[in-house]
């Protein structure tokens, strides 16, 4: 892909992502390629529908947890950014997700769920092994931590980033301390 052309995805991908989180997966596809800066037939020849667009954003997240987790691999606050970022995706899925759903998209959705499990499986393994966390928490227990606090950040309203983050403390806390 040309450099230029890359960019515009990419401001697609990033526009797309601010859309979703604001107004949910239903946002109309032409207000995504007006924040981008772009025109419709740049969407469609990047993203054929809505449910491509909804899994770049998706695959875009998991680009940066993977980021996240080959970045402090060894330090001990791993476990605390990586339940930020995971749990930060897990909600802004759950929260834009309502009302859209389609057998392509849950089928992508678990495709880049099982992505997600493996790269917390790496990120447990180096947290348990610099003692950030206790070797008795599971991938379950992080994913069920990740499901608790998309469920929270379904019902948030006001400045939503401090109370996640705040959620987030909460949850990675009381795991670190569990078992």
């Amino acid at each position: 892909m040309r450099k230029d052309a890359r960019a515009r995805r990419d401001r697609l991908i990033a526009a797309a992502a601010n859309a979703f989180r604001e107004e949910g997966y239903g946002v109309a596809l032409e207000q995504i390629a007006q924040r981008a800066g772009v025109g419709r037939g740049t969407l469609y020849r990047n993203f054929p529908d809505r449910d491509a667009m909804i899994v770049a954003v998706l695959e875009s997240r998991l680009d940066e947890l993977r980021a996240v987790v080959s970045e402090l691999a060894d330090e001990p606050r791993l476990f605390e950014e990586f339940i930020k970022h995971y749990g930060g995706v897990a909600a802004f899925h759950a929260k834009a997700s309502i009302g859209i759903g389609s057998e392509l998209l849950d089928r992508e959705v678990s495709r880049l769920r099982s992505q997600a499990d493996e790269v917390m499986e790496h990120m447990l393994s180096h947290a348990i092994a610099c003692n950030a966390l206790p070797s008795s928490i599971s991938t379950e227990d992080v994913q069920l931590a990740a499901r608790m606090i998309a469920g929270v950040a379904a019902y948030l309203d006001g400045d939503q980033d401090d109370m996640l983050d705040r959620a987030m403390r909460i949850v990675a806390s009381g795991l670190r301390s569990f078992g």
